[in-house]
């Protein structure tokens, strides 16, 4: 008989994934009711507040390709990002679920003038037959949504793994922002080991460098 105390590697596995998932699920239970309670023009006053930070950053202005997601009515709005995106002749593109397809394709923007429907998830994106897909490698600034976010770049996002995926696949020196209210700044997320970060995370009052191992507001 095995007098060990040691826990299999696989079942101690098993166990904290399913207390991360856990975890996750009552954060993001508890953000969503968060942001439903936002008024619209407080939507659009701290939409607007943290689309100036974004602005301000370095990264941004020497950026070339832009992709940012295109809200959900309770996310933060990110319309004046892609038009100030737009004015500065960056390229734009969004992110789209296809059917078969696992992660996240990315589609140019052209204008936000152009024909979008609604995909998975109710989300906008780009018109079938307005499509024109690229490569991960043509963006060099990402635009991320999350429901939850802390100090070192952590996040969670709706429970899909889409942008985990999506940032694993992009090359080279991407920045990646997250950006959310102030109420979605948590001082740690839990995370697994497939889990993506994020290098700055930017709400209406602060913008967060994301380090390794702590974050540093400004």
């Amino acid at each position: 008989m095995n007098t060990s105390t040691h826990q299999n590697p696989v079942i101690e596995s098993m166990v904290f994934s399913g207390s991360v998932t856990r975890a996750k699920r009552a954060i993001r239970n508890k953000i969503i009711r968060k942001r439903k309670v936002v008024s619209g023009t407080k939507r659009n006053e701290k939409s607007l507040a943290i689309a100036r930070r974004l602005f301000e950053l370095d990264e941004f202005i020497k950026s070339k390709a832009v992709l940012c997601f295109l809200s959900l009515p309770h996310e933060v709005q990110t319309d004046a990002i892609i038009w100030e995106s737009f004015r500065l002749n960056k390229e734009v593109f969004a992110p789209l679920i296809s059917d078969g397809q696992e992660g996240l394709q990315i589609s140019r923007v052209s204008s936000l003038d152009m024909e979008f429907v609604v995909g998975k998830f109710g989300v906008w994106e780009p018109a079938p037959d307005a499509r024109e897909i690229v490569s991960p490698s043509s963006v060099d600034f990402v635009v991320v949504p999350g429901l939850a976010f802390d100090v070192c770049g952590n996040r969670i996002g709706y429970g899909g793994g889409y942008y985990d995926r999506l940032l694993t696949d992009l090359y080279g020196d991407v920045t990646h922002i997250g950006i959310g209210y102030d109420f979605q700044v948590l001082d740690c997320v839990p995370r697994s080991n497939l889990d993506k970060s994020v290098q700055f995370v930017i709400t209406e009052n602060k913008t967060f460098k994301c380090l390794s191992t702590k974050g540093i507001g400004v």
